[in-house]
């Protein structure tokens, strides 16, 4: 009877190992991307081109699966013990690529790296409120904070990675920046001056759910549209992402590309410095910015139908939207009414800084915008410069001798939730914001602080009914997320708009 129940054992096991046998990473694949990265040291810095590499070499406490969800990642499950405590229970066994642990002394050492004031994280805006990391055993992490923070969540899913402490402590900062190590599904084995990126899979990468498929990626960073997009055209790379509208033709007259296209959580918006002073203190004003923007005519016209129009900065893919909010109507009409009834019935000069290159059709829209306002009196004139230029102005924005002026801005919402759009635009806080207000901080802090899940979707949805009401900045759109790729990769889009080779396979 004992042999009977053997041979399907024996069998069963066999199949199994097949299985990996036929899963096991295979191929090439060569990728095109716009942005690149400054330094592998992924707890110095933040940005959205962070976000193709990083998840790369790295694990994070959680993940964020292609459709939005949060789910456990090196972390096996976690829970919210009190308002202001968070435990989490680790995977075992798992190893960083140098043969170090992955355990609660390195989950303590990454979070606690990151808002040491010696590192100078940017990231330290998600977790400043991090109190302390307390390693209850070897597999299991209690986060302690300093305040209620139903916010800490989500930036973990995208910061935080967490990474070997013997290592990370012995090496410069130099050395960190070039030569990463994590527990990642794959290990960066070159770096070719700035523009190439060369990865290998690991072969026996922890995380089975996720096992990456193809064996060597190279990631060319190739900042120009038009380039990037005839690199694929001539088979150099086999993936492009941040596809032009002007170059899908190109594309799919190319029988061996691909164009997916599908909406995105970049949110494009015009903003004004709210100084005191300013014309852009009255609401009525900025009011009539919205009236003025025929929000239609951009993303039909301009961006030739790839993107949608929304009502606030906070798009439906988001924790917080709003649904029963619509878009301002274009209302040329009623936007010279609430100029005159403002004080400013004979027109307002003043200036609409936007980034070179860094928005999808950004100077097109700019000028579209540009005489859109002037057909209501407001007389903008574009400065478009480069992104160096552009973030040194914004630096000196709330300096009493700058003039108030306007700013066209994308923000990719890649935490999917509202706290993460107010914190680049709205709160007090944000770096490149043009509001300043302490009742809104207030607002924002006690949605955020609220436990109740329910009581804080609806003191969300309030915030952004506030922000639309009171006209915070002119409102515009949600561009689609754009790529071309060949044929023979698959390829499924993410919600939060990452593109992360590790993901794609070879057919």
């Amino acid at each position: 009877m004992k042999r009977i129940w053997l041979f399907p054992f024996f069998l069963i096991f066999a199949l199994i190992l097949s299985t990996h046998a036929i899963s096991a990473p295979k191929g090439k694949a060569i990728f095109g991307f716009a942005g690149s990265v400054k330094t592998f040291d992924p707890h110095r810095i933040t940005g959205f081109s962070n976000s193709s590499h990083y998840p790369m070499v790295f694990d994070n406490l959680i993940f964020r699966t292609k459709d939005g969800k949060l789910v456990p990642k090196l972390a096996k499950s976690y829970r919210q013990i009190n308002s202001t405590l968070w435990e989490f229970k680790l995977q075992t066994g798992v190893k960083f690529s140098n043969g170090e642990d992955m355990d609660a002394h390195a989950v303590k050492f990454s979070l606690e790296r990151i808002v040491n004031p010696k590192l100078k994280s940017r990231q330290i805006s998600y977790f400043r409120n991090i109190k302390k990391v307390e390693v209850v055993d070897k597999y299991t992490a209690r986060v302690h904070l300093k305040k209620r923070d139903m916010f800490f969540l989500p930036p973990l899913s995208q910061y935080g990675q967490i990474v070997p402490p013997k290592y990370y402590s012995g090496k410069s900062k130099k050395h960190l920046a070039r030569n990463p190590v994590g527990s990642g599904p794959y290990i960066l084995k070159k770096w070719k001056g700035k523009y190439q990126f060369h990865y290998e899979a690991v072969s026996n990468y922890w995380d089975k759910r996720y096992l990456p498929q193809i064996k060597t990626v190279i990631v060319n960073i190739i900042p120009e549209p038009t380039t990037r997009m005839a690199a694929l055209v001539a088979g150099d790379v086999d993936f492009a992402d941040s596809v032009s509208p002007q170059l899908i033709t190109m594309a799919k007259a190319n029988p061996q590309i691909q164009v997916v296209a599908v909406p995105s959580s970049r949110t494009c918006y015009l903003y004004p410095i709210i100084k005191k002073g300013s014309p852009w203190e009255n609401v009525k004003v900025r009011q009539a910015v919205n009236y003025a923007l025929d929000k239609d005519a951009l993303v039909n016209t301009v961006l030739e139908g790839y993107g949608r129009v929304i009502p606030t900065n906070v798009g439906p893919d988001s924790y917080g939207y709003n649904p029963a909010l619509k878009p301002y109507p274009y209302d040329p009409a009623k936007a010279k009414k609430l100029l005159s009834e403002a004080g400013y019935g004979k027109g307002i000069s003043t200036e609409i800084w936007m980034p070179l290159g860094r928005y999808l059709k950004g100077k097109a829209v700019a000028e579209a915008m540009v005489n859109m306002l002037s057909k209501v009196g407001i007389k903008a004139k574009l400065k478009v410069a480069e992104w160096g230029v552009v973030k040194k102005r914004m630096k000196a924005r709330w300096k009493p001798k700058v003039k108030s002026f306007l700013r066209m801005g994308c923000r990719m919402d890649s935490n999917l939730h509202s706290e993460h759009m107010y914190a680049g635009t709205i709160h007090s806080r944000s770096t490149w914001g043009g509001f300043r207000g302490k009742w809104m901080d207030n607002l924002i802090d006690d949605a955020r602080a609220t436990v109740d899940d329910a009581k804080r979707l609806k003191k969300y949805q309030e915030v952004n009914r506030v922000i639309h009401e009171k006209a915070i900045m002119g409102f515009l759109y949600q561009q689609h997320q754009v790529v071309a790729k060949n044929k023979r990769l698959n390829y499924t889009p993410r919600t939060n708009g990452f593109v992360i080779p590790a993901e794609l396979s070879l057919k």
